[in-house]
């Protein structure tokens, strides 16, 4: 209700132009139409995977629920009916009743969207992390002068350099394990044996006093920057090892690699070039072999990438200019600006280092990629990069090639393969650190700019399913959803959102926005298989993901906000975590419930869309999420006490009542309590009681970024505002100047509140 509303443009781009605008009218460029006879717009009959369960981890089939035409007749009471079961399993299937098969209502011809980028293996976790280190290890290597070019192997498979460090670490660091003869033992921590591969010790110690040992050395010694700054490579067991072997070596930072790196030459190199701003580069890749994937399989590239010269300072940038606005005029090591010419631009941060404020100095301008120390530890947060531009038969034409080419390499005739076939493909990608394929996803595209899939009654008033509930444009605003109270649009969760999936793509690991209720149809396609974690299981989750990949939530301690992280059903299965599977097909509804993680990915072409709905038995799970998004500092979507305060205010129905009760007495007690914290902190503080609705920023936390709708801490010097428990990050003013603003008074919630209780009792 504080989101800023999305703007509805037309359903489909109008054909002519407005004959009373002076703009000159531009045809729009249409694709060849989609042909819905290629796509599978209706499923086969139901067939459950086998008890015991063949699908791969051994997971379970989620629901599936099968209501009458006069059940369906009312989407939100079913799926209150059967709410006790489904929730166990965190998601469940739902398909209509014969009969009930609304058009595609979108104009094949005028749809375009964008995709994003998807590398598979960059997904999930463990993976993730450790190709995170290995981008770390090779930058450091190549800013020393001595990449390497590719990793050594051992029994015909590259040597798994993060895994390498890890046991290393788990075992004292690079001396011990010397002194105590310990490498044959790591070997076989690494699934090697002595009869595979004769010289595996020496192998193994090669590797790690070449490559890795370096840069752990370099991490020990600038213990102080990682402090600051979180390492997608360094854990304890990392610290543990580099203390150990930090004694090793005596040198100065810019470690000199061994010689058994090969050297940087200069064909490899390209002549300097000055530079203003960074270039996106490709992702590294770190297998020497060919390409296993007509979908930009990466796994055949060189670990060594094409460099740039770092512009010392941008050529935009005057001598004499030393503006705080400008970060790359300021040194952040001596904090001074000054001396442009002799300023270094980080090509990861950007920020600004004098070359002889560096340890040791710099005498010259590297001739290539230049990273600080903050970014050779740290590296970047990660998340999707956007693809191409496609008309659905654009984009059918090249799900179709994709798939195609794949499976028959793999010796399916045509391309055509079982669902569990290309399931089990899926998680291997998934999980191979050194083969990378990239797909595309065309998701979170807004019904509101693209249009829906479903009859709309603007666009299509004579349609019967444009006025049927479980129309997805629709079911946000039924009786039985909080949401109609909402007073603004929100895209993707009371307007509908659109997925347009190929072979392989993926949505990972997350819950709904505040903990809400979605629902997801396929219009038609190639099946989407889901995964799903109840709530009861959600903490268990969320501790599996921390311990499995660390090293990603020091770099991002919001991971699980972010969706752009996979992980193993089977290793969540492992530390006793419940996960269901279920496989979606046209014409039918998926459904997750308030709190329930859930993952999945796509089999091939296919359209689907979503939307989210908030029934009364949501409203507790919706106050732990707000109180979960405070403690984050994450920017909610909507003000829940507001969402409350509004459904008190404009149905005063028995029935509502009844649940509203406990919601109105949750409310009143956390209110109260946060009044009175204020008050106690700063008894002298002005009460100001303003009846009016604020814009967004003036009832938002400028530290915790909670709404704050029923009351604020102010100030008269400006509008920002904070919530009690953070009163000190307001501002400096004395204060006598702050004041505490209440959207009602204490009398008129609790009058408000007893209208409630006085209703329910009545009933």
């Amino acid at each position: 209700m504080m989101k800023t509303a999305v703007p509805r443009a037309p359903a489909q781009a109008a054909a002519t132009a407005d004959p009373s605008s002076d703009t000159p009218h531009v045809p729009i460029q249409k694709a060849p139409a989609l042909d819905m006879s290629t796509v599978a717009t209706t499923a086969p009959p139901e067939n459950p995977r086998t008890d015991p369960p063949t699908r791969i981890f051994g997971l379970q089939d989620a629901p599936c629920f099968y209501p009458t035409e006069e059940e369906f007749l009312e989407p939100l009471q079913y799926i209150e009916s059967i709410r006790p079961e489904a929730e166990k399993a965190g998601i469940c299937k739902i398909i209509p009743p014969d009969g009930w098969k609304p058009p595609f209502a979108l104009d094949t011809e005028v749809f375009r969207f964008k995709t994003r980028l998807q590398k598979l293996n960059s997904m999930e976790g463990q993976t993730r992390t450790n190709l995170n280190y290995l981008e770390q290890l090779y930058k450091f290597h190549r800013q020393q002068g001595h990449p390497v070019y590719k990793i050594p192997q051992l029994d015909k498979r590259p040597i798994d350099l993060f895994q390498l460090r890890k046991e290393v670490a788990a075992r004292g660091g690079y001396q011990k394990v010397t002194a105590s003869k310990k490498w044959a033992e790591i070997g076989r921590g690494l699934d090697y044996t002595r009869k595979q591969c004769t010289s595996m010790s020496n192998a193994l110690k090669n590797a790690y006093l070449n490559i890795i040992l370096p840069y752990e050395i370099y991490l020990a010694k600038h213990r102080q920057v990682n402090s600051t700054a979180s390492s997608p490579g360094v854990t304890a067991g990392t610290k543990r090892e580099a203390s150990t072997d930090a004694s090793m070596d005596g040198s100065q930072d810019t470690l000199a690699t061994p010689a058994a790196s090969p050297p940087c030459t200069d064909n490899l190199i390209p002549t300097p070039a000055r530079r203003s701003k960074r270039i996106k580069k490709e992702p590294i890749s770190y297998a020497d072999s060919r390409p296993s994937s007509p979908a930009r399989s990466q796994s055949d590239r060189t670990s060594m990438e094409p460099a740039s010269v770092k512009m010392e300072v941008d050529k935009s940038m005057d001598n004499n200019d030393v503006s705080v606005d400008n970060p790359k005029a300021i040194c952040e090591l001596c904090h001074a600006g000054g001396h442009l010419d002799k300023m270094l631009i980080c090509d990861g941060c950007e920020l600004g280092h004098h070359t002889f404020c560096l340890n040791p100095p710099l005498q010259h301008v590297p001739k290539a990629d230049w990273y600080c120390a903050k970014c050779l530890i740290a590296g970047e947060d990660f998340g999707f990069e956007e693809g191409d531009e496609y008309a659905l038969s654009s984009f059918q034409q090249k799900c179709n090639k994709f798939k195609k080419e794949w499976f028959e390499k793999q010796g399916y005739e045509g391309g055509k393969v079982l669902e569990d076939v290309v399931e089990r493909e899926f998680w291997r990608l998934v999980e191979n650190t050194f083969e990378t394929v990239e797909v595309e996803y065309g998701a979170d595209l807004h019904s509101s700019q693209h249009g829906s899939g479903f009859p709309m009654r603007m666009r299509d008033p004579h349609d019967k399913y444009s006025k049927d509930p479980s129309n997805l444009n629709n079911m946000p605003t039924l009786a039985e959803s909080l949401f109609r109270h909402i007073k603004s649009d929100i895209s993707g969760m009371m307007i509908p959102w659109l997925y347009v999936g190929m072979c392989f793509s993926t949505f990972c690991w997350h819950n709904e926005d505040h903990y809400t209720y979605s629902i997801n149809y396929m219009h038609w396609g190639e099946t989407k298989t889901w995964y799903g974690v109840p709530a009861s299981d959600a903490i268990k989750f969320e501790e599996t993901m921390k311990e499995s990949v660390p090293e990603l939530f020091e770099q991002q301690p919001d991971l699980l906000f972010q969706l752009v992280t996979m992980l193993s059903p089977g290793r969540l299965v492992e530390n006793g975590v419940k996960v269901l599977a279920l496989d979606q097909r046209p014409g039918q509804f998926v459904v997750t419930f308030p709190q329930a993680y859930h993952a999945g990915f796509n089999h091939g072409f296919n359209f689907a869309e979503a939307v989210n709905f908030a029934p009364p038995d949501w409203c507790q799970f919706g106050v732990d999420c707000a109180l979960r998004y405070k403690e984050h500092r994450k920017h909610p979507v909507f003000s829940h006490d507001e969402l409350i305060i509004t459904t008190a205010l404009k149905d005063e129905g028995v029935k509502t009542a009844q649940w509203l009760q406990h919601e109105m007495k949750d409310l009143l007690d956390r209110e109260m309590a946060q009044r009175k914290l204020a008050l106690k902190e700063y008894p002298s503080m002005r009460v100001a009681v303003e009846e009016v609705d604020r814009p967004e920023e003036e009832v938002q936390c400028m530290h915790c970024n909670s709404y704050i709708y029923l009351s604020q801490v102010a100030c008269s010097c400006g509008p920002k505002v904070v919530c009690s428990d953070h009163i000190s990050e307001l501002c400096k003013c004395d204060a006598s100047e702050r004041f505490l603003r209440l959207r009602y008074s204490d009398m008129q919630l609790e009058e408000l509140a007893k209208r409630v209780f006085d209703s329910a009792a009545n009933a």
